[in-house]
């Protein structure tokens, strides 16, 4: 990860490659080999800091997003230094670092899929026999599903709107990326749908704005309204277009 030529150390990676510093942060603990249930706040921090300094100025954008999260790791190795005896009871750091681990590993699961949807959309294959990733977020869906609907007519819906997104990359290689959590988009999707009052919208209207990483989001959050009765599926005939309406609102 580091080259040295006396006491200067340069990082080979650059923020273009992330979606932001959750993604970065990844990156290093795989560097590591660090387990993430184990995560190692202080060397976290000081591997983290020394490749925000070789950002580009002109990022400013997402610049922000780095150094929010830099202070955050700043402040948490500085209470792994106070002596025990100068520490609240009541310290939070635990809960914090947990909370932080949660994070890490939604956004890994995230790539993952974001991974093997790339890897089918680069082998031409417009469906899916096995996406294990998926297993977690598509369980329990298919019982609320229609029943000329498959799980995997919403999984091919969703790699025509990757490769739609994959066609548009170049044009997004200089626009700051927004992590966001499914339980945030989750939120986000329902506020939309509570707007509608029981409107059908078109499943791909959902996908107009954002990245890849932001439809893969979009795509999971929609799972798991549905597995959680929030979002009804419909379809009038096979391999007609999908709608969503609010479960409230039916």
């Amino acid at each position: 990860m580091f080259s040295k030529e006396g006491e200067k150390m340069e990082y080979q990676v650059k923020t273009e490659e992330f979606t932001g510093p959750l993604d970065l942060l990844l990156h290093l603990i795989k560097e590591k080999n660090m387990d993430l249930l184990d995560l190692d706040v202080s060397i976290i921090c000081d591997q983290y800091l020394a490749y925000i300094e070789t950002m580009d100025p002109s990022y400013l954008e997402a610049m922000s997003e780095y150094l929010v999260m830099a202070a955050w790791l700043i402040e948490m190795k500085s209470r792994l230094l106070l002596p025990k005896e100068h520490l609240d009871e009541e310290d939070d750091y635990e809960e914090k670092r947990q909370e932080m681990i949660r994070k890490l590993i939604e956004k890994n699961q995230i790539n993952e899929v974001i991974q093997e949807f790339e890897e089918a959309y680069n082998q031409r294959q417009m469906m899916f026999s096995k996406m294990p990733t998926l297993d977690q977020f598509s369980s329990e869906v298919e019982d609320q599903l229609p029943d000329n609907l498959e799980v995997y007519d919403l999984i091919s819906a969703m790699q025509k709107i990757l490769k739609r997104k994959m066609a548009q990359s170049p044009l997004e290689s200089k626009v700051a990326r927004v992590e966001i959590s499914i339980a945030e988009r989750c939120e986000q999707i329902e506020t939309f749908f509570s707007m509608k009052k029981g409107q059908l919208v078109d499943f791909e209207d959902l996908f107009d704005e954002g990245d890849r990483y932001f439809a893969v989001v979009t795509f999971l959050s929609v799972l798991v309204l549905v597995k959680n009765q929030k979002l009804v599926i419909t379809q009038e005939e096979n391999f007609d277009r999908i709608y969503l309406k609010g479960k409230y609102y039916e």
